[in-house]
């Protein structure tokens, strides 16, 4: 069985970090992904399957907008050069309608163990 790998871990190179465009654009991709012009999980999912998931509803899009933040998120602190904090910020500007501290959980990946759900 593969074992999965944490944002943190070497899974973020240049093919995942293709479909977030240049750090000057990243207001942009939310929009893209939305109206199904981006695969934001390129390195995961080849585009017809994802198209085909997406079209289906079967994936969860709290999940999605959880992952392309901590994506931004490390391509910010890489690319940008950012404090952590400074990268945070600019996530707030993306995101205004999630606090701070909302998105300092996701990035950090902070959640009650009681909304993770289970397929047992």
């Amino acid at each position: 069985m593969q074992k999965l790998q944490t944002t943190r871990s070497s899974f973020f190179d240049r093919q995942t970090a293709s479909a977030f465009a240049v750090i000057e654009n990243l207001g942009t991709v939310r929009s893209d992904i939305r109206d199904g012009l981006t695969n934001p999980l390129e390195g995961i999912l080849s585009n017809d399957a994802y198209l085909a998931m997406r079209s289906n509803d079967l994936i969860n899009e709290k999940a999605l907008r959880d992952y392309i933040i901590r994506q931004m998120f490390l391509r910010l602190k890489v690319e940008g050069n950012l404090r952590t904090q400074e990268a945070i910020k600019q996530l707030v500007g993306m995101y205004p309608y999630l606090q701070h501290d909302t998105i300092r959980k996701i990035v950090y990946r902070v959640y009650p163990t009681s909304s993770r759900k289970s397929m047992m």
